[in-house]
């Protein structure tokens, strides 16, 4: 049987074949019906996807020559590790070999490729997840306008990012938390949008200013406050109050000298003392899962957090 897991299933699957058509069907369960492949000779196809829900990494092995066309496929980006090839999509052509970095596809566009003996890790993106991860973009559906990143720098930073979200995915319990896997994937995304050139450039709006007042920050953090349990970000605060998210940054800054994203952590660190002092360290409560729990994946980072808050490490308020 060929294990089913589209891009939204969470969790890792692992797979191997030299069947042609049972790689077919495969690559066609993990990227889109659309997705038509030839050319599978003597080699095998291993391929391991980490999902997320809204974002899956995978590393591919085509140890063969391998043709793919799609009419269109969603947001795919793919780092070349091994081998090479060339893809046509919508009509610009590009050759690639070890250490490129390329959007190899995107919604509405043909897509046409032949690869050869090539290992790649790829990760396929949510669009709405862009809109998310920068909300003073324009109105309308995001538009990449290149497709290799804008500088070498800018490719490096890419592949650092997917590599810590591997190792991330990695982790059972961080992975499990709806606070990290949410933070995670507006990172991957806003780390898409500064890779590659596109049309979601943010603008500034006459209302910003006249919106950031003291009842506009009240309500905001009257929102942070109710909904830090959730997985929320500035493009939500700024829905729920009816103003820009620049509005809401600029009340921030004005009224607390802070950012709200800032004040979000604050509000979590909080949370995570008071579960703190109530936890029990001897029914198996551990300073890691409260962490997580309130979006903290990096338990150095929030060990040093809380010390410079509470006075204390976190540890030392569980033992209590």
């Amino acid at each position: 049987m060929t294990p089913r897991a589209p891009a939204q299933a969470r969790g890792r699957v692992d797979f191997e074949t030299s069947d042609a058509d049972l790689a077919q069907q495969y690559l066609a369960d993990m990227y889109g019906r659309s997705l038509r492949t030839t050319g599978l000779g003597t080699g095998s196809l291993r391929h391991s996807r980490m999902g997320a829900g809204s974002f899956a990494v995978d590393d591919i092995e085509l140890p063969m020559e391998l043709d793919f066309a799609a009419d269109s496929l969603g947001l795919l980006i793919v780092e070349l590790r091994a081998g090479g090839g060339h893809r046509d999509l919508g009509g610009v052509h590009e050759e690639a070999g070890p250490g490129d970095v390329l959007l190899l596809t995107q919604p509405g566009l043909p897509y046409r490729a032949r690869y050869r003996d090539t290992h790649s890790r790829a990760v396929s993106l949510d669009m709405s997840l862009l809109a998310r991860a920068l909300p003073d973009a324009p109105p309308g559906p995001a538009r990449f306008t290149g497709y290799r990143p804008a500088t070498c720098a800018a490719g490096r930073h890419w592949a650092r990012t997917v590599d810590y979200l591997t190792e991330l995915l990695a982790n059972p319990e961080a992975s499990a938390q709806p606070l990290i896997i949410g933070t995670a994937a507006r990172h991957l995304a806003a780390t898409a949008l500064a890779t590659f050139p596109n049309t979601m450039m943010p603008g500034h709006r006459p209302c910003d200013r006249t919106d950031a007042t003291p009842p506009t920050l009240r309500r905001a953090v009257e929102f942070i406050e109710s909904h830090a349990g959730s997985d929320i970000c500035l493009g939500d605060v700024a829905a729920a109050l009816r103003v820009t998210p620049r509005a809401v940054q600029q009340a921030f800054r004005r009224h607390l000298e802070t950012t709200p994203t800032e004040y979000l952590r604050r509000v979590r660190l909080e949370r995570a003392h008071r579960d703190l002092l109530a936890a029990d360290a001897g029914r198996g409560e551990t300073v890691a899962a409260i962490a997580r729990r309130w979006g903290f994946h990096s338990l150095s980072r929030f060990a040093d957090r809380y010390r410079a808050a509470y006075g204390e490490p976190p540890s030392r308020t569980l033992r209590t």
